[in-house]
């Protein structure tokens, strides 16, 4: 089944390309991006593979269900063998056909033909999870390889931090405190790093799980950061909720399946009639009289079943309740929607809101603070202990902000997932000047 990429008009993610510090700033970066991750799971998912053949069942059931009874053929014979052996006998042969007068085949074909649309429904509601869980996997691995990234870079400042301690300490400009001070800011930042190293290993395996790809085969995730796009509005994503959801589509085919059990109940009231045509032979022995001659007959019989009793009365109000249950789903469904992508685009809006705070000023007032701090340090106006704490600061930040970027991230996905549309990208677009400082360098 070619799978169906569902694309929102109005809003989607925006990958853009993140500055990867001084000396690699603007470079393009490379691996997997979450498009081709998506499309790599639909194609060689494991589970989606054999959640796929229930379409191949559905379309064997309608190909069965249109092929009419087999004709029987019926043999007889009768002799006197074992009784005097006068040489009486008879022999028989029919054909015996079931017909059915009511349409009863057509009406299965109809139910069969809801299953195969059910099926298909069924499939891509697996692949809609599935994208989900994709694209959360694959944000979770993006933002580590970024807190990553930052701790390398607060490593790299702890470093010429320590350098520079350790030169005044060699002059008594400063105490051993201060020269501990630094080295155990920078351990603490590399014992956060390798647990980070830990972490991103075990999502890129879960990752890769879902993609279909062996675990341990190196598997890197395209290195560029999303922008804030503004949200359509809460109506809008309500309708195309309504338009795309696949267990919504298959609710309502559960009404019309309903209607087809109906039809096929009352077809099924009159049972298939029965023609029966035969050629019977035989010959019969009469005492005192001469040989009898064979005899020979030409036999044809209508069976009619007659609806006196069952009238089939309990398929037929079952399927006017399977009707009315689908019509109630219906109902419930739209509104369990509806509050779900309400709370989903609540969750992403204050997401949205505070990932913008620490974008449009709070990172570079601390990346500020830190600047002042070692230009004090070196100037001897401050003590290690300032540095420090503007350092631990800065990093705390930095911290707070990622986590809060990937949750929004996540909050994206599952309004993805509550609208039904497919997590994906559009063409790149322009760097926005608040996403630089995710991987930017401190000077």
């Amino acid at each position: 089944m070619s799978v169906r990429w569902r694309y929102g008009a109005l809003w989607h993610l925006a990958l853009i390309l993140a500055a990867g510090g001084l000396s690699n700033a603007g470079a393009q970066a490379a691996g997997l991006t979450l498009d081709q991750a998506i499309h790599t799971a639909v194609r060689d998912n494991k589970d989606l593979r054999a959640a796929k053949q229930v379409i191949e069942i559905a379309q064997a059931r309608l190909l069965q269900a249109g092929l009419p009874p087999n004709p029987t053929l019926e043999l007889g014979m009768r002799n006197d063998l074992l009784f005097g052996n006068h040489g009486e006998y008879t022999a028989s042969a029919a054909f015996t056909q079931r017909f059915p007068i009511t349409g009863r085949i057509a009406r299965q074909k109809d139910v069969a033909r809801v299953d195969v649309a059910l099926a298909t429904t069924e499939v891509e509601q697996a692949e809609r999870k599935l994208a989900g869980e994709v694209a959360g996997r694959f944000y979770r691995v993006l933002v580590l390889d970024h807190q990553i990234r930052l701790r390398d870079r607060l490593i790299r400042t702890d470093q010429k931090l320590v350098k520079v301690t350790r030169n005044r300490f060699r002059v008594a400009e400063v105490s051993e405190l201060d020269v501990n001070t630094a080295r155990l800011e920078l351990q603490r930042l590399m014992q956060e790093r390798t647990l980070l190293e830990s972490q991103r290993a075990l999502q890129q395996a879960r990752l890769a799980q879902l993609l279909g790809i062996p675990v341990g085969q190196p598997l890197e995730v395209d290195d560029r950061l999303p922008s804030l796009v503004p949200l359509p509005s809460l109506a809008e994503e309500q309708d195309r909720a309504l338009a795309l959801r696949p267990d919504l589509r298959a609710a309502l085919l559960g009404v019309d399946r309903a209607r087809a059990e109906l039809a096929l109940a009352k077809a099924e009231r009159w049972g298939d009639w029965t023609v029966s045509v035969g050629l019977e032979q035989g010959r019969r022995v009469i005492e005192g009289a001469p040989p009898q001659s064979s005899d020979r007959a030409l036999g044809v019989s209508l069976s009619i079943p007659l609806p006196l009793l069952n009238k089939n009365q309990g398929r037929v109000a079952e399927a006017i309740a399977a009707g009315t249950q689908a019509d109630a789903r219906i109902e419930a469904l739209k509104f369990n929607i509806g509050s779900e992508v309400a709370s989903v685009y609540a969750e992403a809006q204050r997401l949205q809101a505070a990932v913008r705070q620490y974008q449009d000023g709070m990172l570079a007032l601390s990346d500020r603070n830190v600047r002042l701090a070692q230009q004090g340090y070196n100037m001897g106006q401050a003590s290690i202990q300032t540095v420090v704490q503007a350092q631990r600061q800065q990093s705390d930040l930095y911290i707070a902000y990622q986590n809060a970027l990937g949750q929004y991230l996540q909050a994206i996905v599952a309004l993805h997932n509550a609208v039904g549309s497919y997590p994906g990208s559009v063409p790149q677009a322009g760097v926005h000047p608040a996403d630089a400082p995710l991987t930017r360098e401190s000077k």
